[in-house]
Formats: structure tokens, C-alpha cells, sequence
């Protein structure tokens, strides 16, 4: 039941920008208040994120994500 509920809280979060989540203004601002740092070591704004650094992100930070979701689901 608690997968149901942060799979609902995802869909949530990147609609209705299901299939390009890099274009959510909510997500775009949750990436830049995780603190990721850019090639140039400046922190990363919410201009600043892509597709390619949004799915390196998904890539690189799978239990960061599922904390946040499983966090968001027990509300």
C-alpha cells in the first residue's frame, strides 16, 4: 500500500509534466534546493537543470528519492 502511495505522490509531483519531469517548476526547485553542484562547482539553479542532470540525478540519488517519497506518503 505505502508503494501505491508514493508512486501516486511522484505522478503527483511531475504532473502535468509527466513525461518531460525536468520541466516542473516544483522539481526544477526541489533540484536546486538538494544542493547539487555543476561542473564549475557553482550550485546548480533551477534554470540551470536539464535532462541530462535531472536523469543523472534519478541515476545517482535512488535512496535520497525514496526517503523523500516514503516521507511524503507517511503525511
Amino acid at each position: 500500500m505505502l508503494w501505491c502511495r508514493m508512486i501516486g505522490i511522484a505522478v503527483r509531483l511531475a504532473w502535468p509534466y509527466l513525461l518531460t519531469p525536468w520541466r516542473s517548476p516544483l522539481l526544477r526547485w526541489r533540484l536546486e534546493t538538494f544542493g547539487i553542484i555543476d561542473e564549475q562547482g557553482r550550485p546548480l539553479t533551477a534554470t540551470d537543470v536539464t535532462p541530462q542532470r535531472f536523469l543523472q540525478f534519478l541515476w545517482s540519488q535512488p535512496r535520497t528519492i525514496l526517503r523523500f517519497l516514503r516521507w511524503a506518503a507517511s503525511l
